[in-house]
């Protein structure tokens, strides 16, 4: 299935009642699959393929033989409502069941479920922790991600620098919007006090 997902810098999620990606590598995925384009401009548009299940049983069996990308695919399967009920609380699960797989994109899939309350309730913490585990496993969306909400202090303690590493980390992986990002971090802080007529107010 194929999705086109407008996303904002603060990474907001527009498709119907369902996760999105925003994917920067394939990092964790099967051949062929989750080639996204980058990042750029302060409006992200997402093109990418979300691997679905066309046999849910089938699906299931392998998923519950231990396949991540096959609970990844199932998960994306409930989440969109493909073929079957739409059931985002069980999307939400699977993610987190292949994340514990080490597949990378699931992580990600996991922590947006979380941080925009699509089956479970809003928890920027949780979210956090998913970004952080796909960030570690390569996955250059995890880092983005994460980083928005270190950025802001989201779930995680506010670390100007931290967020700089992260953003820093994902613009190493293609994704220009990142590298800009990072650029301003890297900045100095404006000063703190503003000179008036060359005295302090």
């Amino acid at each position: 299935m194929r999705s086109s997902l407008s996303v904002a810098s603060a990474a907001v999620l527009v498709v119907a009642g369902a996760s999105g990606a925003v994917g920067c590598k394939g990092g964790g995925a099967s051949s062929g699959e989750q080639q996204a384009p980058q990042p750029s401009a302060s409006v992200v548009t997402i093109g990418n393929t979300i691997g679905t299940c066309e046999d849910v049983e089938a699906c299931a069996r392998e998923c519950d033989g231990g396949s991540a990308d096959r609970c990844r695919r199932l998960a994306a399967t409930y989440a969109f409502g493909q073929g079957v009920s739409q059931d985002e609380a069980r999307a939400t699960a699977l993610y987190e069941h292949a994340c514990d797989m080490k597949d990378a994109p699931a992580c990600m899939f996991a922590g947006q479920m979380h941080e925009f309350a699509h089956g479970v309730p809003k928890d920027h913490a949780a979210a956090a922790k998913l970004y952080e585990r796909a960030c570690d496993l390569g996955y250059a969306a995890g880092c983005y991600n994460l980083a928005i909400l270190v950025e802001r202090g989201n779930g995680v303690a506010k670390d100007r620098a931290r967020a700089a590493e992260l953003y820093q980390t994902a613009c190493t992986a293609g994704a220009k919007q990142a590298c800009t990002k990072a650029e301003e971090l890297h900045a100095p802080p404006p000063a703190a006090a503003i000179f008036e007529g060359g005295r302090l107010p």
